[in-house]
């Protein structure tokens, strides 16, 4: 799932289903992401796997991707 970043797919476990979200956790910073259903862009599958990566980097086959669609985030006080 592109959950860190809009371009780079990383592994997430799914933590929770809920009514309206999901939830997953990120391994790599502890964190777990609560994510509307509506976010979801595309949802990408094939038996033999989906291979991701990009220019000069390693490629990674997951079971299936999910990727999420982003909007400008302002965090103000």
């Amino acid at each position: 799932m592109n959950v860190i970043k809009p371009l780079r797919i990383d592994a997430v476990t799914l933590v929770a289903i809920h009514e309206d979200h999901f939830s997953v956790s990120f391994e790599n910073d502890g964190n777990t992401y609560h994510l509307p259903y509506r976010n979801i862009a595309k949802i990408i599958e094939n038996p033999d796997g989906v291979t991701v990566g990009g220019f000069f980097k390693q490629h990674k086959t997951y079971p299936f991707v999910v990727k999420i669609g982003y909007l400008v985030e302002h965090i103000g006080v």
